[in-house]
């Protein structure tokens, strides 16, 4: 049951290879890829910062370097952490292998989405709820999501994820993963050695028990997963004037 969480870390999804940014992706990991000058990760960071969060873990595997050289262990005045994994390990298994380093409630989010997220409404709604995940969805009721009009969750009249749907093709979905989900540390499985993904193997499993919400938002979300998606994000960040953390005084 989750009750009176109290979020302090953030866990970053950062170790893909990114093949729909090639040729970017073949020398820099996909959230290090420049927007407007600056890697992608630096607004990711920025927004994090914002929010009060303390520390920062980052689940790494391609060019996994290139990340821990440019953080080290502090940026924007949180603590930053690393856990680094083989290249071809899969969302759950880099989950699993850090999992001495998870606090016990954490929001983990995909390292390639840029959404400006406030935690305390989301924190107030998990803890309103009884279920151990909380899946942030885009409403997407104009079809500005990844795919256009096409979801890949199904969400029931109480709140609860009824289907997470990778293919898009349940005509019953009503919006979409955009990757910002508050998760109970106890439901990462601790000593599974196999390579899982956490949002096609373990997620469908926890959506059957019954322990997945829904933290619905009508808030724009944004996605570098290709070259066309990043080129409209840069446009996106000089009209939202977003900013990058600052390397100040660290």
């Amino acid at each position: 049951m989750s009750v009176n969480a109290n979020i302090r870390q953030v866990v970053v999804l950062a170790g893909g290879r990114g093949e729909r940014l090639r040729p970017l992706t073949d020398n820099l990991p996909k959230p290090m890829v420049p927007v407007n000058g600056v890697p992608f990760l630096d607004y990711l960071i920025e927004s994090i910062r914002l929010n009060k969060i303390e520390k920062i873990l980052f689940l790494l595997g391609y060019k996994s370097d290139q990340v821990i050289q440019r953080y080290g262990v502090e940026v924007g005045g949180m603590k930053v952490e690393y856990s680094v994994g083989d290249v071809n390990d899969q969302t759950g298994k880099r989950l699993q292998e850090a999992y001495s380093k998870l606090d016990e409630n954490f929001l983990l989010i995909y390292g390639d989405t840029f959404w400006p997220f406030e935690i305390g409404p989301m924190i107030e709604s998990y803890n309103r709820n009884e279920t151990k995940v909380s899946m942030t969805v885009f409403t997407n009721t104009e079809g500005t999501g990844e795919y256009g009009f096409e979801n890949n969750v199904c969400v029931a009249w109480n709140g609860l994820v009824q289907l997470y749907d990778p293919s898009r093709s349940n005509s019953n979905n009503n919006g979409m993963d955009i990757g910002y989900f508050i998760v109970d540390k106890t439901v990462i499985p601790e000593n599974d050695n196999s390579n899982f993904s956490f949002q096609e193997d373990l997620l469908p499993l926890l959506i059957q028990k019954k322990d997945v919400n829904s933290f619905l938002t009508d808030e724009q979300y944004y996605y570098i997963t290709s070259v066309g998606n990043l080129s409209k994000f840069q446009k996106i960040v000089l009209e939202k004037e977003f900013q990058p953390v600052s390397f100040v005084n660290q």
